[in-house]
């Protein structure tokens, strides 16, 4: 029986994200492995039917020095394991599991799910990512990435070759998990959702200032936050700030979820005002469930929504921008919100499914 392999920074990623994939190799006939740090979701994984091992990294160091260990790692479980292939998420095991992969004659798989804070800040840290990508992606065997901009990056920086570079639609999404039809019928309060880590990077602190502005007009609406805030990240938002935010009775906090079609159908609108992204899962999701989004004219996002088609965008980092796309959305009639709704749901079925990010992957295998 053929090994495969599939790596990340969390467990959380890997079964939230990736869970469709893995579950197609497991019915396909391959024994799955996956390496990931411990955390909730490590025992669900193996539910799914494969092995799980526990991978020790510091999502939140930049020090590629003591990264290496990771390499060490993965030599270790590759030898174990004796993998065909592995098929890597995240920067650091795009990294270090493709060297590691190349010294044992592993085909690397490699997804580049967005650039990310290192590539939205000119600093020391980007160039190191910038080094390490371009010294270790060669020996791919195939890297995927997500949105047109970051493949032009990636190409014009050199970091992939490009005979080895495909783009993908994200990491899809699941159609009929994430339905119009799940949706509650509407209330005369209109319900804001932000959907994803509670970080700066994701335009969180423009998101509450811009709503408190709307909230001082007294507009009947109310935002919900959905995600977890982590400290493993250098962009991350403590707990304590959070609870500050929800003085405003109209925001709520309610953590992550492992209902996340519940959490969409109780939304009129998802509001993601990101810096950077791959291409975001929420905003692929809320247009699955037929939700209208807001988001920023950044790569990813821009990919996803259409501007007065399927959503609104608006300019990075500009709490006034936001503000407005807000508010218009707010003064929409209900045939205009019923409108966005059906482009959304039609946009993400036609673009976005699933099936062809996992399409993609079993041809990548079977090269």
């Amino acid at each position: 029986m053929k090994v495969i392999v599939f790596s990340a920074n969390t467990s959380w990623y890997l079964y939230n994200f990736r869970r469709s994939t893995i579950q197609t190799f497991i019915d396909l006939g391959y024994k799955v492995v996956c390496f990931s740090p411990a955390d909730d979701y490590s025992e669900k994984i193996k539910e799914l039917g494969c092995i799980w091992q526990p991978l020790f990294m510091n999502n939140k160091s930049t020090n590629p020095l003591k990264d290496f260990m990771i390499v060490l790692q993965f030599i270790r479980l590759f030898s174990k394991y004796r993998p065909a292939y592995c098929f890597n998420f995240t920067v650091k095991n795009n990294i270090y599991g493709t060297w590691a992969a190349k010294l044992l004659r592993v085909k690397a798989i490699n997804n580049v799910s967005g650039l990310g804070t290192a590539f939205i800040h000119n600093n020391m840290t980007s160039k190191i990512v910038k080094f390490l990508y371009k010294t270790s992606q060669p020996f791919a065997s195939t890297v995927f990435c997500q949105n047109p901009d970051d493949y032009d990056t990636l190409l014009q920086h050199n970091l992939v070759p490009q005979d080895k570079l495909i783009l993908l639609p994200g990491s899809g999404v699941d159609i009929d998990m994430f339905n119009p039809s799940l949706r509650k019928e509407k209330t005369e309060k209109f319900k804001f959702l932000f959907a994803g880590r509670i970080l700066k990077d994701k335009g969180i602190i423009e998101l509450i200032e811009a709503f408190n502005c709307i909230s001082q007009r007294d507009f009947p609406c109310s935002l919900t936050l959905c995600g977890f805030a982590s400290s493993d990240n250098i962009s991350a938002i403590g707990e304590d700030k959070i609870l500050e935010w929800e003085r405003n009775s109209n925001i709520k906090w309610i953590g992550s979820s492992d209902d996340m079609p519940n959490v969409y159908a109780l939304a009129d609108c998802v509001v993601l005002p990101s810096y950077r992204e791959g291409m975001p899962r929420s905003l692929l999701e809320a247009g699955a469930m037929g939700l209208p989004s807001i988001t920023t004219d950044v790569p990813g996002c821009r990919n996803i929504i259409k501007n007065q088609y399927n959503g609104y965008i608006c300019r990075v980092k500009d709490v006034t921008d936001l503000y407005n796309s807000m508010l218009t959305i707010l003064k929409l009639t209900d045939d205009e919100l019923l409108q966005l709704s059906v482009n959304s749901r039609k946009h993400v079925e036609q673009y976005y499914n699933e099936s062809i990010v996992i399409n993609e992957a079993v041809s990548a295998v079977n090269k």
